[in-house]
């Protein structure tokens, strides 16, 4: 049975650790942590690859916010929970991606009977993939990898050389590039999505 107090003692050593960037503390959070939350991880998105990416991506932020981190809990309930959380976002994301994918298909899909409609899809195709070409480039390149190749962020920080962290950076500032170009043509999808 452990002792409460060497518990409390631990976690503040192991804090400590990371807030003056002390790798061995570091290594030994990853030494004894990394197995138990890939298979968490695992049993919540059924995909080995975002499982790995996921604990994967926690460790490199808990590790580049060593100096700020700030833990009111337990070393492995703050842990569990960041998996926990990074879990239920790929879930959401890989709903959207579906979700958009079944769209996608649906625009270009029988439904497209009309002339109209054929135009609308087409025009809107052609100013997603516009905007796209427009982004920076190694914003664009990173946000096909993601996007067009599904590669984890893993996959595309070992491909191009960067950190997780930079491949999330770019997505996220892709997302919010494309989402201002392609303002004026959002009623375009509303139409071609509902007007059967």
């Amino acid at each position: 049975m452990h002792d409460p107090k060497n518990n409390a003692l631990e976690k503040l050593k192991a804090i400590e650790g990371l807030q003056v960037g002390d790798y061995k503390t570091f290594e030994n959070l990853f030494v004894t942590w990394h197995k138990p939350l890939y298979l968490y991880a695992y049993s919540m998105v059924q995909n080995a690859e975002d499982a790995e990416d996921i604990v994967q991506k926690m460790f490199c932020k808990l590790w580049d916010q060593a100096g700020k981190i700030e833990i009111h809990t337990s070393m492995k309930s703050y842990l569990y929970r960041f998996v926990h959380n990074e879990c239920l976002n790929r879930i959401k994301n890989r709903q959207i991606k579906e979700g958009a994918h079944q769209q996608l298909g649906y625009i270009q899909g029988d439904s497209c009977n009309s002339t109209e409609q054929q135009f609308a899809a087409r025009e809107l195709s052609e100013q997603i993939e516009l905007a796209i070409e427009a982004l920076p480039p190694r914003c664009r390149e990173v946000f096909k990898l993601s996007r067009y190749e599904y590669l984890s962020h893993r996959e595309i920080s070992q491909r191009l050389n960067i950190t997780t962290n930079t491949v999330e950076t770019q997505i996220v500032k892709a997302l919010r590039m494309l989402r201002v170009s392609l303002k004026d043509y959002l009623m375009l999808l509303i139409v071609l999505l509902f007007d059967k």
